[in-house]
């Protein structure tokens, strides 16, 4: 259906497990948001990043 579109993941930087996912746009560059955004399994607030 929406074909210039990807899903991308948020990534914990402590314990690197993939808790959120989003999707954008193909023309957007991969990697570059960074979130504080809540980690169930550290349980705590960490710096999530962006990946594929």
């Amino acid at each position: 259906m929406a074909k210039n579109r990807i899903t991308t993941h948020l990534v914990c930087s402590e314990c690197k497990e993939r808790n959120y996912t989003q999707v954008v746009g193909k023309g957007r560059t991969i990697g570059t948001l960074k979130l504080k955004k809540f980690c169930s399994r550290c349980r705590k607030h960490h710096e999530h990043k962006e990946t594929k």
